[in-house]
């Protein structure tokens, strides 16, 4: 079932006709909070909650439940990664589940060179 989230999601939240999230733990307007708050708790959080996707996508990857779908090189770097949800947060509808936004920006931001998304 997280596969289907997963793989769906992204595409889901992309989808202009898409339905607003409705039953998932945090909306893309939360994370939104966390991210662009001054509190160190609260972008603690954000980072956290980024990082958590990013090795739920990686791990998917890894046993070959999905292809690839972010690639950001060799060294992930928890800010950059923050920043580049946090722009992409800023510009698109935060109505959707927060997982999928996640997924959508860091694809747009480290997208994966057309031979490391073939599946083997």
């Amino acid at each position: 079932m997280l596969a289907m989230m997963l793989a769906g999601g992204a595409a889901q939240a992309q989808d202009d006709d898409a339905t607003p999230s409705s039953g998932v733990f945090r909306t893309g307007e939360e994370l939104y909070a966390n991210c662009s708050s001054q509190d160190e708790a609260e972008i603690k959080l954000c980072q956290e909650y980024i990082m958590g996707v990013y090795d739920t996508v990686t791990y998917m990857k890894d046993i070959g439940v999905i292809n690839p779908s972010i690639c950001p090189g060799d060294v992930a770097v928890a800010e950059d990664l923050r920043d580049k949800v946090i722009a992409y947060l800023e510009t698109n509808n935060r109505a959707y589940s927060a997982v999928s936004m996640v997924i959508n920006a860091l694809t747009d931001a480290y997208p994966c060179a057309a031979e490391e998304t073939v599946a083997e």
